[in-house]
This record gives C-alpha cells, structure tokens and sequence, in this order.
C-alpha cells in the first residue's frame, strides 16, 4: 500500500488492484502504476469500468490484459516526472522472461493464450527483444499501446472495445443496490425487538406476528415441542429435506444431542433446496422462501458494487496462503531417471534394465489439507449478510486458487433444532452458492461447532476450521435444569460461551485447528478470546480481511505443521 500511495502522492484512499510476484512479494513497478491512477486518471470510473465486468469468469484474464493497456498509457504520463519509472520497468520486464523459465506445467496451462502472449510481446519490447506476432495478436499489441495523451474517458472506451473486438465480450452490467437505507440507530432499534418477538415465538419471519400455529399454549414439555412432527415438517418446508437419512440422523442425535443439547434436533441442509408443492408448503415458508431470494439479490448487488475490492482481497489473501502453502504442502516425489536411488528397486537397473530407480519431487502437490468456513447466520447477523457472504465469497476462492478444498456452511437455530446448510462443498469449484446466505433465528454455537464435524468427513487428513461470528451465542432452546434444581436455563451469557468453549476443545482433541475471524462487538471481544484462545483475528471491514485471514491462516498452519 505504501508503493501505491507513494506513487498517487497521497494516502486517503484503499486500493482496488494491489500487485504481487509469484512469490508473494509486492511488485514494485505494478504497484507503481497502480498508484498513478489516482494522479492521472478517474479512479472512481476506472473501478467502474473494472466493476462492469467482473462478473465473467475471465475477468482475471481480462484484467491482466487490460492493465498493460493502463499501464502504457500512465508511463508516458508520468516518465517526464519521474525518469527513475524506465529502469523499474525495465526491471520488470527481465524480471517477467526470468518467472517464464520457472512455471510449473499447471501454471502454463492457467495462463489464458491470448493474453500471455500480450505480455511477452509487451515486455520484450521494454528489453528491446521483439518477439515476433502476426495478425490479430499485433493488432492487439498495438491497441494496447495507449498513448499518455489519452484521459479516463478515452482510456475506458478504448478498453472497451479490446474486449468487445478481441474477445467477444458483451456483457458490461452493474448492478445498483436497491432497497431504503435505515440508520445505523433505527436498525439496531428494530433489530432488537424484532429478536425479541422472535424469541417469544421461535420463527424464522422476525418482521411478522405469529399465527396460530405458532402461539403453542405453554404446556407440554420441551422435549415433546422440540420434537413434534409439526415443527419437523416447518424445518423441512423451509430448509428442504435432510440430506442424511433418519436412522443416520438418530445416530447422529444421539451421539451430539447430549448434556446442554438434549432438547435439541440437528438439521443439515442444501444450499438450494428440492422444490416442495405449492399445496404442502406452510405459509411462513413461502414467505421466507421470497425473502431468501431477495436477500440473496442484495448480495450479487453487493458482490457486483464492490467487485473490484473483492477481487484485490482474493489476490492478496491468495498470495499469502500461496507462500506458506508452499513450505506447508510438499510436492509428491515421482519415479525419475536421477534423482534419489530408491535402493529396494536398484536391482532393476542391472537386471531388468530399468532406469526409473530414482525418484524426484514432482509437479503433484500432496493435498492433505482441507478447510471449513463456518458462517453465523442467526438474525444477529441480518445487518450484514451482504458483507458476511462478500467475505466468504473471499476466503473461499482464495483457498480454491490455492488448491486447497474448501468447503463452507451456514448455520442457524430454530424452533429446537440446529440447521446446518452447506453452502459449497469441498469438491465444488462454483462458488456463487456462498451468496445464498441468509440471516435468521437463534444460534447455538456449541451445538453448531459439534455437528459440523459430520460434514467434514470427506475433507483432508488434515483438517482447518474458519467460524465466521459475533461470539455472543443465543438461543431459544433452553437448556436442561442442573443436578438438584427444577428451573432450565437460558442457552445464552457464561452458560452458552462455557458450552461452546467445551465444543470447541472437543473437536481440537480430535485434531482439528479451530479459529474465528471475529465481527461483532467488542463488548463480546472476552467471550472471543474465552473460545478461541489464540487462534482468531477481528475483522471491522471487508478490506482488512485478506492481512487479518492470511494471518489467522498462516498462524494456524505453522502449528498444525508442528
């Protein structure tokens, strides 16, 4: 951030694009460039223009592409002023043929063509080396030899019609948010009493008042409600079928609803539901089901609104993990003609006139390693679901570019049970399905921390888990009165946060790393510390994920490797 800003000539603003080597180090002439957006041009229309595109699935090729156009343009703006820019991009560019030599066979085959080739051609004219191009590709050369006479206008129009000329590409868009502001003072007003009558009727529709259905009369024991097949078919109309059978479900009840939790039902759930008929779904769930949908709208508009944040976030988070993966992961030895002798097969050298009695280390990465995100989604929450999916939307395709399988859930309690939704899995590669995240009812995190780890059965040897949390767990469920009183318990304050630092200890035994990226209120900040020791980072914006996370990250994996 410093080269950015030492290049702008100012420091009151966070940068969209932030440039790094394959190493993780920070780029200094891109960085450079970076910076001068902000002397020359209208940065604010330039994210614009970066924004309008995010949403293809090459818009990172695009991008790479796009900036050699930037970047001519901005060197001869500003080489007049700063003639120490030509040794640094010279440097960049003996820098740029020295990474080519290195690239692993997975990282050429990453490279989009087209695009690669602009770069070669681009900086073997810095060093005075053409590299030869013919038709099209010196076509596009050429367009991308923006002149510094050129202003913002101009320059995106010239974009513009690269992408439309070149690749086809048609699909510019943005996506306003739409819906009416509420004050931060009015929103924390209606929050809390609209949880309070959540509290009085265990509903997922916090806005609304409750129908007959859901005014029980108060007898009946909690078990007996917890259980019943109305609210079974309630969970089921809203969330869609278990997707575990019920004897699995029995077992998996009676192994974790236990002790605080014996009133309780667990509940795991899709992403996207199976379709329930019209005529069976009750009329809470079609409503819920709507709003489901239009929350979901709000976080595409969020992810399209700050899309070139979030993609400045995936880079720099993406460059920290790479480098300590890299010292994390070993790469698979393979059988080699040199290398070290395995002596068990030498005898084939002589006898069978094999030379493959050598091995080697591979270009395979042995992936042992898997990680959970785990995201709050009580109405706690509901303030910033557009944010909380924007972050995990982050750390996913993050560890994803990273080859690490990801896989991220959601939870929530209602009406005595603990739904757990999988949101993407480890061996999904589209991670759009984060955006489903949807904010209401109760939280039981002891609960939710423990069912999580049926999930994680597929997962790598070595397993990480990421909670996403305010750390104030609360719920409606009470818990079961202590040996020698009448009176049950609030599932909420000292009783909570002690289960859920249990819960957390429990699965550490079994060997897992547990973590929290923290977002909530620092009169929370000694429940945090309380369950997750050492192992969690507050986050107060989007933009501090990727230092706070690769931290958090970073920390985890050296002691997981120790």
């Amino acid at each position: 951030m410093n080269q950015i800003w030492n290049a702008a000539g100012r420091y009151d603003f966070d940068a969209p694009f932030m440039a790094f080597r394959p190493d993780g180090s920070a780029d200094f002439y891109f960085n450079t460039v970076i910076g001068l957006t902000e002397k020359w041009l209208d940065a604010d229309a330039l994210r614009t223009f970066f924004a309008s595109y995010a949403h293809s699935p090459r818009a990172e090729h695009y991008d790479t592409l796009l900036w050699l156009g930037i970047e001519h343009c901005l060197y001869e703006k500003e080489i007049a002023e700063r003639p120490m820019l030509a040794a640094l991009r010279r440097a960049y560019a003996e820098n740029f043929f020295l990474q080519e030599q290195t690239l692993s066979r997975q990282e050429m085959m990453a490279q989009m063509p087209k695009v690669y080739e602009q770069q070669q051609i681009r900086w073997g004219e810095v060093l005075e080396r053409p590299v030869r191009a013919g038709g099209s590709a010196a076509k596009l050369a050429e367009a991308l030899r923006i002149p510094g006479s050129v202003e913002t206008k101009e320059l995106i129009d010239r974009l513009k019609l690269i992408l439309v000329d070149y690749f086809r590409f048609r699909g510019f868009r943005l996506t306003e948010h739409d819906g009416i502001p509420i004050s931060a003072q009015l929103g924390s007003l209606l929050r809390n009493v609209m949880r309070r009558d959540s509290k009085q009727h265990d509903s997922l529709m916090v806005r609304g008042v409750g129908t007959s259905s859901d005014e029980r009369a108060p007898f009946g024991s909690t078990r007996q409600l917890a259980r019943s097949e109305e609210d079974e078919d309630y969970i089921r109309n809203c969330f869609g079928g278990c997707i575990y059978d019920a004897s699995q479900m029995q077992l998996l009840e009676n192994a974790l609803c236990t002790d605080a939790h014996e009133e309780c039902r667990l509940w795991y759930a899709k992403a996207e539901p199976d379709p329930v008929p019209e005529e069976l779904l009750h009329k809470e769930a079609k409503q819920l089901a709507a709003d489901i949908k239009k929350q979901h709208a709000r976080n595409v508009a969020f992810y399209n609104k700050s899309a070139v944040l979030i993609a400045a976030g995936i880079r720099a988070l993406s460059a920290q993990l790479d480098a300590i993966l890299s010292t994390y992961l070993q790469p698979l030895p393979e059988r080699s003609r040199a290398g070290d002798l395995t002596a068990s097969k030498a005898y084939r050298l002589k006898l069978l006139h094999d030379p493959y009695v050598f091995t080697r280390p591979g270009d395979e990465v042995e992936n042992n390693l898997s990680v959970d995100i785990l995201l709050d989604a009580s109405s706690s929450r509901a303030s910033a679901q557009e944010i909380i999916a924007a972050q995990a939307y982050i750390l996913a395709r993050s560890l994803i570019r990273c080859h690490v399988p990801v896989q991220v859930e959601a939870f929530r309690s209602v009406k005595g049970f603990t739904v757990t939704q999988v949101l993407k899995s480890y061996t999904e590669t589209d991670v759009n399905k984060i955006f489903r995240y949807y904010a209401a009812g109760w939280n039981r995190d002891g609960l939710a921390v423990r069912a999580v780890e049926k999930l994680t059965e597929k997962g790598g040897e070595k397993k990480l888990l990421l909670v996403l949390t305010d750390a104030h767990p609360n719920d409606s469920q009470k818990m079961p009165a202590e040996e020698g009183s009448i009176f049950t318990r609030e599932y909420d304050g000292t009783a909570a946060v002690d289960d859920t630092i249990e819960a957390v200890k429990e699965l550490r035994e079994k060997g897992f790393m547990v973590g929290a990226i923290f977002t909530g209120k620092t009169s929370y900040l000694e429940n945090l510390h309380a369950i997750y020791g050492k192992y969690y980072v507050r986050i107060r914006k989007t933009e501090q994920l990727a230092v706070g996370a690769g931290t958090l990250l970073t920390q985890m994996l050296r002691e997981l490797r120790n």
